[in-house]
């Protein structure tokens, strides 16, 4: 209880710094409100001349919005209504979840991202446009591969003792969408990696790739292996998949620089 009091403190800050840098709009039907915020619709922000600089104006955009979604889904979820309200779409983090059927097989035969290759880790980080982070808690990774022209990283660890593990990396725009996933809501839970907010995904689901245009890449659907991390940093967007507990994802999560 003492944690749970102590988080929901913690957002309630963040909530506030948020109120003070948007511009509220008039009072009209919660249901629409908690839509329109969902389905990603952006929000205006006000720049008045005169105003005081805050901590949340210094911070990274897309990370201060991550900490508004989270406390959205977080109250969302624990109730039918909220439940209802997101069966259709909820975006975290450059991910856009949709409620789905639990998966039965991989829907591709050979599941790729659009003109992915194998590069030396060095050499990719000079066809990427944010900082690649290794976990020093998995080492070198056995395989990196760069994708679609830079616009997606993943590193490949096969050699691990949970078996194949994979870290997505992308450019941490939260107006921007790089996979889909398919997903039971109720296998969704709210956590914390470097006192950044994050999601935790229990369970195999189906992962797509969103191109450049906005369009899904239906070449790419695969299931994901075991359970799933989503976080971010000032910079960039991660995911980690693989057969991993919680603690062990997220102390993969923490070592990664």
């Amino acid at each position: 209880m003492a944690d749970r009091a102590g988080w929901l403190g913690a957002v309630e800050s963040e909530l506030r710094a948020v109120g003070r840098d948007l511009e509220v709009p008039p009072a009209r039907d919660l249901t629409v409100t908690v839509r329109q915020r969902l389905e990603g619709r952006a929000v205006r922000r006000h720049h008045g001349p005169g105003r005081r600089t805050s901590t949340f104006r210094r911070r990274p955009v897309w990370r201060a919005a991550l900490v508004v979604v989270v406390a959205l889904l977080t109250v969302l979820v624990a109730t039918p209504q909220g439940r209802a309200v997101i069966s259709h779409v909820f975006r975290f983090g450059g991910i856009e979840l949709r409620q789905g059927p639990s998966p039965v097989s991989s829907p591709v035969r050979s599941p790729s991202l659009p003109g992915e290759r194998s590069t030396p880790l060095e050499k990719a980080r000079h066809q990427v446009s944010f900082p690649i982070l290794v976990p020093t808690a998995l080492g070198q990774p056995t395989q990196v591969v760069v994708s679609d022209a830079g616009r997606v990283v993943s590193l490949i660890y096969s050699r691990t003792p949970y078996g194949l593990v994979r870290m997505d990396e992308f450019a941490g725009h939260v107006d921007q969408i790089y996979f889909e996933k398919l997903v039971h809501f109720s296998d969704v839970t709210q956590v914390e990696v470097n006192g950044t907010p994050g999601l935790w995904i229990k369970g195999p689901h189906e992962l797509l790739y969103v191109t450049r245009d906005g369009t899904t890449d239906y070449a790419s659907a695969r299931l994901t292996t075991g359970n799933t991390l989503i976080w971010g940093t000032r910079q960039v967007a991660l995911r980690l998949e693989g057969n991993l507990g919680r603690a062990t994802a997220l102390a993969i999560a923490n070592s990664a620089h």
